[in-house]
């Protein structure tokens, strides 16, 4: 029989549950606080009605710890959990995605629902977190407006993988995201996706600068000696060539197509000079602080091609990287001797691997110096705002622009599905519509070459 203790104007209702193993009595809890403007008489109806519904709820099995944990309790038992040990055959997420989901957690879940009782948690309460993240000022980086939808897409999307885990868990009953009870409608279509890419000319000048010195302008200007002297620096020119090694990585990233993390991860093992063979079997992530070794981000490999123009390049700063290995002697931290083919093609002054950020401020570079000191119209410059990403994208639209086939592509990037590769670049595949209407035209119009006349 439930009992009740008054507490000010709530009411404490407690229900026994049956016993622990250490003989102690098991008492489920909760507090009704009637609503403002509520007679006596009505307090005592509606409070019986209460202490039924929740004795009735607890005999009943439904009665869960979940009930009165809060969100940011749960987030801390599930990061503790699904935190990676760096086995890729247990760990159930990637270490990418467990330091991406604790950012996600810090900035914005916990500090707008972590105070909400996981099993008060419904769509609605969903719905009204996304509206907050879609007004102007959302953004944690400063920028006007609010986040993408597909940032505020994953964020609900990690909610309800945390409340799945309460369920595996035994802290509720069901997810309340997944059974929302929605009505069955007609399936949205999902808006277009849209990649950046780099069109053919702008390939041919990216390649351009990758290839050729370029001479900077520099502005006369004032400078402070160390002494605190300040003296004048007239203007002069500088002749600036990308190093060998960056050559070397932005052609190899541009023909294969391949992630940043899995360019850097490359070792000359992996390069047949022969055949033109790369084997793309590992990659390389940031995250916490440290560099992590992991599978590619589909746990498959692949072997693209590479043509004689990028093979050439590559040989000339594997030269060039030897010579470094000789000159620094014990400085070098990388593989010597006949084990020098086990070095990473893409590495720091002392032979380490480069770090995974480094690519990003060169290739940001390369533009910078490519449009401030070659180009003459605005409509001529590289797209300012592109990544490294984005040479990605360039190898696609260039594959299937001129033919090839979803699955051939697939392969090439590494997606696991062609139906990635579809979704990701259908602008792209579109062009082949008129491949199409032409195809069933010549079969089915035999008089297309005729002269109608009347």
């Amino acid at each position: 029989m439930a009992s009740v203790k008054k507490r000010g104007d709530s009411y404490r209702i407690f229900v026994s549950n049956g016993y622990r193993c250490d003989g102690s009595k098991i008492v489920e809890t909760m507090t009704y606080t009637p609503e403002p403007g509520m007679t006596k008489r009505q307090i005592e109806r509606k409070l019986e009605e209460v202490k039924v519904d929740f004795e009735r709820h607890v005999r009943s099995g439904q009665a869960t710890k979940g009930e009165k944990m809060s969100l940011k309790e749960l987030a801390e038992l599930y990061m503790k959990d699904m935190k990676p040990t760096g086995n890729e055959d247990t760990d159930k997420i990637s270490i990418t995605s467990w330091s991406n989901y604790k950012i996600t957690l810090r900035l914005r879940i916990i500090p707008k629902l972590g105070h909400i009782k996981i099993g008060s948690i419904i769509k609605k309460t969903l719905n009204d977190y996304a509206k907050t993240l879609r007004v102007d000022g959302a953004r944690s980086d400063g920028k006007p407006g609010g986040l993408s939808e597909a940032t505020i897409h994953k964020d609900c999307c990690l909610v309800s993988a945390m409340l799945s885990y309460a369920v595996e868990e035994g802290l509720l009953e069901i997810n309340p995201i997944l059974y929302a009870g929605r009505q069955s409608r007609a399936h949205k279509t999902r808006k277009e996706y849209k990649v950046d890419y780099f069109t053919v000319e702008q390939t041919k000048a990216f390649l351009w600068a990758l290839d050729n010195p370029i001479g900077i302008r520099h502005k006369a200007h004032d400078r402070v000696h160390k002494n605190g002297k300040v003296y004048h620096v007239p203007e002069y020119f500088q002749e600036w060539t990308l190093p060998l090694e960056w050559r070397a990585y932005f052609y190899l990233a541009l023909f294969v197509g391949d992630r940043r993390g899995e360019n850097i991860s490359l070792t000359w093992e992996d390069i047949d000079f022969q055949t033109g063979e790369v084997r793309i079997t590992k990659s390389t992530a940031y995250a916490e602080r440290k560099i992590y070794h992991k599978s590619t981000k589909t746990y498959q490999s692949r072997f693209p091609i590479i043509p004689d123009v990028v093979i050439n390049i590559l040989k000339l700063w594997k030269i060039e990287q030897k010579q470094m290995c000789v000159k620094l002697g014990t400085y070098w931290q990388g593989s010597r001797g006949s084990d020098f083919d086990k070095n990473f093609i893409f590495t720091q002054d002392s032979g380490k691997q480069v770090h995974p950020s480094t690519p990003y401020h060169v290739f940001k570079k390369i533009i910078r110096i490519y449009n401030d000191n070659v180009v003459k119209n605005e409509k001529d410059k590289l797209p300012p705002n592109a990544t490294q990403h984005d040479l990605r994208h360039t190898a696609a639209s260039i594959l299937i622009t001129n033919g090839m086939d979803p699955r051939s592509v697939a392969g090439v990037l590494g997606h696991a599905n062609p139906t990635t590769t579809l979704n990701i670049y259908s602008y792209f595949f579109r062009s082949k519509n008129r491949d199409a209407a032409d195809i069933m035209n010549n079969t089915l119009n035999p008089q297309k070459n005729a002269i109608v006349t009347k």
